[in-house]
């Protein structure tokens, strides 16, 4: 029975030492949902025909994001630091936020697809 409180002190330890994502930090999941919106937002102003139009834009739709979310400009840039900060983690983040950008740009274009196609009457 010692032995068995040894090692579920031991375990319980080495848990309680692992380092965890900081609280004023957004977590993983959330962060992905942010980017993906973020990166929408940067493709549609990238369309826009002049540089100050798109700025203008872009940071109505930024506001927009950070309010989706409840966040602000400086919460999304501490986290976006920490995971700078962590390449890894946010690789693995990014492959997720790119497989899903893929899927919306396959969707988009086959609806495009459909709207251009006018049936022969």
């Amino acid at each position: 029975m010692r032995r068995f409180f040894l090692i579920a002190l031991l375990f319980s330890s080495i848990y309680a030492c692992k380092p965890g994502i900081p609280k004023t930090v957004l977590p993983p999941e959330e962060m992905e949902k942010v980017w993906f919106d973020i990166h929408v937002v940067e493709g549609y102003a990238s369309t826009l025909p002049t540089p100050d139009t798109a700025k203008k834009v872009a940071s109505a739709y930024f506001k927009g994001v950070y309010k989706k979310y409840n966040i602000d400009s400086a919460s999304y840039q501490k986290s976006l630091e920490y995971y700078y900060n962590h390449p890894k983690l946010m690789n693995e983040m990014y492959e997720r936020v790119l497989e899903r950008l893929s899927k919306a740009k396959e969707r988009q274009s086959k609806l495009d697809l459909k709207r251009s196609v006018k049936p022969i009457q």
